[in-house]
């Protein structure tokens, strides 16, 4: 009974300090590590070195590849640039494979006794000290749990029906696959996978064969799994996810037929024809052929990566209306991350604001092609909502200084969406007019869409704010003076009158609504 507990504590220790290692590792990959990727990215060779800096740190495919979502949404990197990124960074990610191939209890004891060593002295406080602390400690689990497991293995080897069904699959190439796939799927790591299946062999319980063709299908896996956590997105997040996907199966498809055809060549380097190899050899070659899948995937994508990107723009193309009530910018796991998540939230923003013109495209000269407003009305505040809900879960999350940042975007958005309302009921009004290209309501027309252009522009430089203040400072005293005239106007349709007197009301709350964004903006800044 004791055994069982052990084989399943060491579990417990293993993917405990697997789960503490990758929350360890996400301040290493935070705000100062985007700036550094963003700066290592002028060539490819830099690329594939940032590249296994970010696998290294985040030991997880899906880690890297939200990562590199963020910095492209966020305009720090440009497409081309993130996958360079992205092809590379499993290569980083297999450092956690090659632990196993040394004595793991005995590294595991050391950095337990480190942590002890840092708490006693109080070092762990020492804020360049104490994510390393975390760290040593994460891996000083996992390692001890993965030793653990490796005792408790021979449990394995005494069930006849756990034997029988091992070496069913190790038989059977198929088999053995969809194991480390199914199993990658169940751990969402590809290196957890490995790991075991390293354990397995040099344990005896399978032979080294199977746990090669375990590690292909865990590799796959992991590309599988991150397509399932990614099934929401679309656009270039969709593309990002799928080209690491690729990345992992081509790898696969390179190094598979030919250890199928050769297995002899990645066997274990023997001396002699009698020798046999040691579990450290065989723990490492397995971590060799791991790494070689992660090299020989990014090198692939990246010979092809014209006619990939080609393919996938194609497979994933956006509607006009999808693009418009579909973020591009933000997305859920941004959430873990509060500087880039207030970045992505502007971005946003932004966007929805240099869209404001459009509306009144239908009723303008010669726009007879234009969306209909009221489509391009429900795609916006769909956004807008889109947006509403992420900074609400945002606020849920434990802020610091952010928190002040986050309520101006709150304000910001609730004025984006009345914006938008008021806009939409402008266009839908004026439309009712008759002949309302001319006249006084398309002095209005044109007045405003000059007015919404120059706004639009204030989404990247603030050159016109001083413009725009005086363009849409009061104008109740000029308003009431049209209305006044309209109202004893008795040569005009009454329906038209009333479509040009509502048209006057809207068109003025459109300014004030316009001003209250500039002068929160002027505060800011």
């Amino acid at each position: 009974m004791f055994e069982y507990a052990s084989a399943l504590a060491g579990l417990g220790l293993f993917l405990s300090g697997l789960h503490l290692l990758s929350a360890s590792m996400k301040p290493l990959a935070g705000k100062r590590m985007r700036i550094l990727l963003s700066k290592l990215t002028g060539g490819y060779i830099s690329g594939a070195f940032a590249g296994t800096i970010l696998g290294a740190l985040t030991q997880s495919t899906s880690g890297s590849t939200f990562v590199c979502m963020g910095l492209v949404n966020s305009g720090a990197l440009k497409l081309k640039q993130a996958l360079n990124i992205l092809a590379w960074s499993s290569v980083g990610g297999s450092l956690l494979v090659f632990l196993v191939s040394i004595d793991i209890r005995l590294l595991g004891m050391i950095f337990v006794g480190l942590v002890g060593i840092a708490h006693l002295f109080n070092a762990d406080r020492m804020d360049k000290v104490k994510y390393l602390v975390a760290i040593l400690f994460a891996l000083g689990m996992l390692l001890l749990g993965l030793g653990m497991i490796k005792e408790g293995a021979h449990l394995l080897r005494e069930s006849q029906w756990i034997r029988d069904f091992i070496e069913f699959a190790s038989e059977t190439t198929t088999i053995c696959f969809i194991i480390g796939l199914l199993f990658t799927l169940i751990t969402q790591s590809a290196s957890t996978a490995t790991i075991i299946g390293i354990t397995l062999v040099i344990s005896g319980i399978i032979p080294f064969q199977a746990a090669v063709i375990l590690v292909f299908g865990s590799n796959v896996g992991s590309g599988v799994s991150l397509l399932l956590i990614t099934s929401h997105l679309n656009g270039v997040q969709k593309q990002i996810s799928t080209y690491q996907f690729l990345t992992k199966l081509l790898g696969v498809l390179l190094l598979m037929p030919i250890f199928l055809a050769l297995p002899g060549l990645f066997e274990p380097h023997l001396q002699n024809a009698v020798s046999i190899a040691t579990k450290g050899e065989i723990a490492f070659q397995i971590s060799i052929i791991y790494l070689l899948l992660q090299i020989a995937g990014a090198i692939i994508v990246s010979i092809f990566q014209l006619k990939i990107t080609s393919l996938l723009d194609k497979f994933f193309p956006e509607s006009e209306i999808d693009g418009l009530s579909k973020p591009k910018f933000i997305y859920p796991e941004a959430i873990e991350d509060p500087d880039i998540a207030i970045t992505l939230i502007k971005k946003e923003q932004d966007r929805l604001i240099t869209t404001l013109s459009y509306y009144l495209d239908p009723i303008r000269e010669n726009e007879g092609d234009a969306m209909p407003v009221k489509d391009r009305n429900d795609a916006n505040l769909q956004l807008a909502n889109e947006i509403k809900q992420f900074i609400d879960d945002l606020s849920h999350h434990e802020l610091g200084q952010e928190m002040s940042s986050i309520l101006e975007l709150q304000g910001r958005n609730e004025s984006i969406i009345s914006l938008l309302n008021s806009l939409h009921s402008f266009t839908s009004t004026v439309s009712e007019t008759e002949n309302y290209r001319e006249g006084l309501s398309g002095s209005i027309i044109e007045s405003l869409h000059l007015i919404l252009t120059l706004m639009e522009e204030t989404a990247e430089n603030d050159e016109n704010i001083d413009l725009l203040m005086d363009l849409t400072s009061d104008k109740s005293q000029l308003m009431d003076n049209i209305r006044n005239t309209l109202l004893s106007d008795t040569t005009t349709d009454i329906s038209n009158r009333k479509s040009l007197f509502v048209s006057t009301r809207v068109f003025e709350r459109v300014l004030w609504q316009l001003r209250q964004m500039l002068s929160s903006k002027l505060q800011i800044i």
